[in-house]
């Protein structure tokens, strides 16, 4: 009975983070509403409702508003989920710098990167081409959003650091914690990328995060420790707010599957049995 329970459990933390997305929009758009009016009233101005209505949805759907309201929702749900991994999964929170001092499986994470971006971007051009109408959403979401022109600081503080983090904790902390007293390991991952997938709401990004997903749920448990889900994560997403489509070429496609291949045999040397057990913290997740 308890693993059903856990298993119905699982889906509480998506909920909880679409939640705080919807609850950071209020305060962000009450404060944008209050300043608008404001600034009408010491002008003397009259302000009606359907100019006021349409400054509101200007602004909503701007890329400072959208980012704000992302920085507050990672921040709250850096702080919400952290306490709930902590508390309910007994889950350290403490930086293992034991494991970030170890060459190979840092370098073997690195090297896994250029890989996991190819295959990110031929998991979206084969989805564009089975969803054409999906795609040219996902084209005006990262428009909007401002990952096709030149990073803001608001885009970079939320997409290289605080959602990497908070998104570790709510997916890889508390939903795979969560999954994996109901269901083997194998499923509980499937089971935790499939709600990070669903949490991107669209499908595009939905599947190549499914992907990802995958890939940090494995390092989380392998590595055992979600610091070092944070820092893949927190690297896949800088590569893909910086880095240049030039990178786009099929030669260095191959390069980078190549480098991958190699990142994966370090990651395995580094995490194997003997080696797993000369860090001297087993027991973060």
């Amino acid at each position: 009975m308890k693993k059903v329970g856990y298993f119905f459990f699982c889906f509480l933390p998506v909920l909880a983070s679409i939640g705080l997305q919807f609850a950071a929009t209020f305060p962000i758009l009450g404060i944008t509403a209050m300043q608008y009016a404001f600034s009408n009233l010491l002008s003397g101005q009259k302000m009606p409702y359907s100019e006021f209505a349409m400054y509101l949805t200007s602004v909503s759907v701007s890329q400072t508003f959208l980012m704000t309201v992302s920085i507050l929702y990672a921040s709250f749900g850096i702080l919400v989920f952290g306490f709930w991994y902590y508390r309910q999964f007994h889950g350290s929170l403490h930086f293992p710098m034991q494991k970030f001092t170890k060459p190979g499986l840092i370098l073997g994470l690195i090297l896994l990167i250029p890989a996991l971006q190819v295959i990110s971007s031929v998991l979206t051009t084969f989805s564009a081409a089975i969803f054409p109408g999906a795609m040219d959403f996902y084209e005006s979401l990262m428009e909007s959003t401002g990952f096709t022109n030149s990073p803001s600081i608001l885009l970079i503080l939320y997409a290289v650091f605080l959602g990497p983090v908070a998104e570790e904790l709510t997916f890889r902390g508390v939903t795979l914690s969560s999954a994996k007293k109901a269901l083997p390991f194998w499923a509980a991952n499937l089971f935790q990328a499939l709600l990070f997938g669903i949490f991107h709401m669209n499908l595009i990004q939905g599947i190549y995060a499914f992907f990802i997903g995958l890939c940090l749920g494995f390092v989380c448990e392998k590595c055992g420790s979600i610091w070092l889900s944070v820092f893949l994560h927190i690297l896949f997403n800088a590569w893909g707010t910086f880095a240049p489509a030039e990178l786009y070429s099929i030669p260095l496609f191959i390069l980078f599957i190549l480098l991958g291949i190699l990142g994966m045999y370090l990651f395995h040397k580094n995490t194997s049995v003997r080696s797993i057990k000369n860090f001297t913290d087993i027991s973060d997740i």
